[in-house]
């Protein structure tokens, strides 16, 4: 797929969604017609963000990365991140399935991790915390972590070791460091074993470190 492609996929699905009809669903008024998880196809995301810096373009492509790799990157990395996220992909009515088969390649060209020790991942509220300890769990998504522990303590955490050799972890932030997270982002479906889960309480709240290695 082509960045013009994509584009006209979203004007295209903002024409066909210009009226919205609403709802009433407890109380609220909500909309019919729009499936929220792509909303942004109706908000023209893209039409909005493709435009990428000279300066930083000619680098991506030194790279490798073509024009619809770097807005791939840019989505994910940015505003659209939660979109890549999904467990399922082909039941959308969308380009959800191009987006991803383009962000595979951003990450085929970036370099392997290579730096040894642990990686991070601060949760979400989307993040699977109920695992057993020496099961095996594979992420149906990208699973997106950073070599630094210097974030905020209060939060649930996986501690990931990955392989040393063939690992499918990758430096994005060896292409784009966005905003010093020092992002290394794992490929779909990659598979780990749960080697242990501590728990520990503040002063408020009790958060699980989650640790894990991947297989």
């Amino acid at each position: 797929m082509t960045v013009d492609e994509l584009i006209a996929i979203e004007r295209k699905y903002k024409e066909e969604h210009k009226t919205i009809r609403l709802v009433r669903v407890n109380g609220e008024s909500m909309p019919d017609n729009l499936n929220d998880d792509i909303r942004f196809l109706n908000e023209g995301y893209f039409e909005k963000h493709h435009k990428i810096k000279p300066e930083r373009k000619k680098k991506l492509a030194q790279k490798g990365l073509t024009e619809f790799e770097m807005v791939m990157l840019n989505s994910f990395l940015g505003g659209l991140s939660y979109a890549f996220k999904w467990s399922s992909y082909d039941d959308k009515d969308s380009p959800i399935p191009e987006m991803c088969d383009g962000l595979d390649s951003v990450l085929d060209k970036s370099p392997i991790y290579d730096e040894g020790g642990k990686l991070y991942r601060f949760c979400t509220r989307d993040d699977t915390l109920n695992f057993e300890v020496d099961k095996e769990y594979t992420f149906p998504h990208y699973l997106t972590t950073t070599k630094d522990n210097n974030w905020r303590d209060e939060n649930h955490m996986y501690i990931i070791t990955p392989k040393n050799e063939s690992t499918n972890a990758r430096s994005i932030y060896k292409l784009q460091n966005h905003g010093n997270e020092n992002q290394v982002t794992f490929k779909r479906d990659t598979c780990f074993k749960i080697t242990k889960v501590e728990s520990y309480k503040t002063k408020y709240e009790e958060y699980k470190r989650i640790y894990m290695e991947e297989l």
